[in-house]
């Protein structure tokens, strides 16, 4: 066993020991999300800020173990890779894999900023931007964000969510401030109409990807054990199994991996049967097949 090996299982131990962890809860690591909105913002560190809310917003279901946002930057720095979403699904499964992660969750920020302010002068509209100086009869905002669910098993895309939030000045009393002197995270930012629009486009992708997992569409189930014609699964009553539920039998095939890059391609499935739950635990299930199944098979 190599040191790099002894690294990682060290880590994956450390995970396991860890409060709050449980083995029957998805495991999910949020990467930093591309910011593909115009720049023109003003704000810093907009990926990793939305990313950080898209953790808060999964952590408070209380269904999901959540990767520290620290042991993601090491393994990052250890694959020499950047935090961006922009990372193919089969690095980001192969990320996952190495902190044993059931998913990644990557996407980009799609809108976000402030509409210029408009004030009447003269029976016409004068447009002002950040720090015109004027009084501001209204500012909208906006904030839109596209994420997807990878499974680090398959390197397939399990679920897909859409969220967009839009919050005007003339919503709240008070002193709402729109310019980017918040960064997130930071005290006052939750306020501004930006980090409430923020808030509720994380709120509607979190309310989508819960609602997928929870109707099975959480990606691949491995095999624990075969005994005859059952097959034990790591998915039970805590990950939202259900008896009666039909899974797709997937063997396999050969790992494509790129030449130049070494990075894994992924690799061609065969559907070779089904199975059927006949008992669910809190941890895991009991299903049923008439393939000739192998442990190292997965069920979608």
């Amino acid at each position: 066993m190599n040191k790099r090996t002894i690294l990682v299982s060290l880590s994956l131990l450390l995970l396991a020991a860890a409060p709050g962890y449980c083995a029957g809860k998805k495991i999910i690591c949020v990467m930093e999300l591309q910011d593909k909105s115009s720049h023109s913002h003003g704000w810093r560190n907009v990926g990793t800020g939305v990313a950080d809310m898209l953790v808060t917003a999964l952590a408070g279901t209380k269904k999901y173990t959540l990767i520290e946002r620290e042991k993601l930057d090491k393994v990052l720095d250890e694959q020499r890779l950047g935090a961006s979403g922009a990372v193919t699904a089969q690095t980001a499964a192969r990320i996952g894999r190495l902190l044993g992660a059931n998913y990644i969750i990557t996407g980009a920020i799609t809108e976000f900023g402030v509409k210029d302010s408009k004030i009447g002068v003269g029976g016409l509209e004068k447009v002002l931007p950040f720090g015109g100086g004027a009084k501001v009869a209204k500012n909208t905002a906006r904030a839109a964000i596209d994420v997807r669910a990878i499974d680090t098993t398959s390197a397939q895309i399990v679920a897909a969510a859409k969220g967009e939030g839009s919050k005007s000045s003339a919503e709240f009393s008070g002193n709402l401030s729109i310019a980017p002197s918040f960064d997130f995270g930071k005290d006052g930012f939750d306020e501004t109409i930006i980090g409430k629009a923020a808030r509720k486009a994380v709120e509607d992708v979190v309310k989508e990807i819960t609602k997928a997992f929870d109707e099975g569409g959480g990606g691949a189930v491995k095999i624990i054990k075969i005994s005859g014609n059952q097959v034990y699964i790591n998915s039970g009553s805590a990950d939202g199994e259900k008896v009666g539920r039909v899974y797709g039998v997937y063997r396999m095939g050969e790992d494509m991996v790129d030449p130049d890059t070494g990075e894994s391609l992924g690799s061609e499935e065969e559907k070779i049967g089904t199975a059927k739950v006949v008992k669910v635990n809190p941890k895991f299930s009991v299903a049923e097949t008439k393939a000739a199944v192998q442990k190292t098979d997965i069920l979608k």
